[in-house]
């Protein structure tokens, strides 16, 4: 769905996830139909030039670097069905993870700090969470064979 077909109600959590995070995330369910829509709002804003607006791994600084983005559509495929949250949080924020990829690909956790008003890991968090929820939302169909 294009951003410009997103609620308001969403961007406005997506808005608030911006500035007060914890405040959003307390008047939505973790993972309920906003916090995917604020996903789709910051993975659109930080993730989508390299993996794509459908995710794909094809968006258009993609070319430009040493190693092909991911396909973010695939991780429940890849992993028997089941969606990875913990592994995929862990990817996103990139503190502490020894095998972070490339250095192409920014950790995030440090730049959701850096540009959270207070600083707090709360609003790591919640930034992560939201493109997480967005992601699980956006997997490939595992058929049953």
């Amino acid at each position: 769905m294009p951003i410009h077909r997103l609620s308001a109600r969403a961007l406005a959590v997506a808005g608030v996830l911006a500035i007060a995070p914890a405040a959003a995330l307390a008047q939505s369910a973790r993972t309920g139909p906003e916090m995917r829509a604020a996903g789709r709002v910051l993975y659109m804003e930080h993730c989508a030039s390299c993996h794509g607006a459908a995710a794909r791994g094809d968006g258009p600084a993609a070319d430009s670097l040493r190693r092909a983005p991911t396909d973010l559509t695939s991780f429940s495929r890849a992993n028997g069905g089941v969606f990875p949250s913990e592994k995929t949080r862990r990817i996103i924020d990139g503190r502490g993870v020894p095998s972070h990829g490339s250095v192409e690909m920014p950790v995030w956790g440090t730049v959701f700090k850096a540009a959270s008003p207070t600083g707090g890991s709360r609003a790591v968090q919640d930034r992560i969470d939201a493109i997480v929820a967005f992601l699980e939302s956006i997997q490939e169909r595992v058929g049953l064979d």
